[in-house]
C-alpha cells in the first residue's frame, strides 16, 4: 500500500499540468485513485482510534497525520484545489516513511 501511495502522489505531482482539463478521464482516474487511498487511512485512523482509544492522539505524528487525511479527504471530496493540497499529500508521505522506519529500528534490535 505504501508504495502504491508513494506513486499515486508522486505521480500525480509530477503530471498535474498534463492530466487534462478538470472532469477529463485522467483526472477521472486519479479522482477515484485518491479517493479510495484516503478512505482506507481515514478507516485506518478510525480503527486504531478505536484500537488504542486517546492514547493514540498522545503522540504528535498521530495527530498531525489525522488532521492531514481529514483536510485532505474534506477537500477531495468537496473538490477544492488549491496549492495546500500537493503539500498535503507530501506530508502524508512523511507519516508512512516514519512508520517504516520504526519497522526497520524495531528489525535491528532483534
Amino acid at each position: 500500500m505504501t508504495i502504491i501511495l508513494m506513486v499515486v502522489i508522486f505521480t500525480e505531482l509530477a503530471i498535474q499540468n498534463y492530466i487534462g482539463p478538470k472532469f477529463s478521464f485522467g483526472w477521472y482516474i486519479f479522482y477515484v485513485i485518491n479517493y479510495f487511498l484516503l478512505l482506507f487511512f481515514i478507516v485506518e485512523i478510525v480503527i486504531k482510534t478505536f484500537a488504542y482509544g486517546h492514547f493514540f492522539f498522545t503522540e504528535l505524528i498521530n495527530t498531525v497525520d489525522a488532521a492531514i487525511v481529514i483536510t485532505s479527504f474534506v477537500f477531495h471530496v468537496l473538490m477544492i484545489d488549491t496549492k495546500i493540497l500537493g503539500l498535503l499529500r507530501v506530508l502524508r508521505l512523511i507519516k508512512v516513511i516514519s512508520g517504516m522506519k520504526k519497522v526497520v529500528d524495531e528489525k535491528r534490535e532483534r
